[in-house]
């Protein structure tokens, strides 16, 4: 946030996308190890609906930054189909 609140927008997404991608790489695997001795078997199988909503989030997420510059509005617009996402997990 801070390099992002200095205008610096290609460290803030440097930052943003390798620590998700880190994330992503480590915590996944993990959790289908763990999951071994507690007795939740966890596979890696990923359904339709999962796929459609990263999808759409990513062209969301495109769209908003391929200008290199957001505004509140854009941010707004990420935060309410965050929610959207949550609550069509929910449902």
């Amino acid at each position: 946030m801070v390099f992002a609140w200095k205008r610096k927008m290609d460290v803030a997404f440097g930052v943003a996308l390798g620590s998700s991608t880190q994330i992503a790489l480590f915590c996944l695997p993990a959790m289908v190890l763990l999951g071994i001795p507690f007795g939740q078997p966890l596979d890696l199988l990923v359904g339709v609906f999962e796929v459609g909503v990263l999808f759409l989030a990513q062209l969301l997420v495109m769209q908003v930054v391929q200008d290199g510059s957001t505004n509140w509005l854009e941010g707004v617009m990420l935060i309410i189909a965050y929610l959207v996402i949550c609550a069509a997990y929910f449902v």
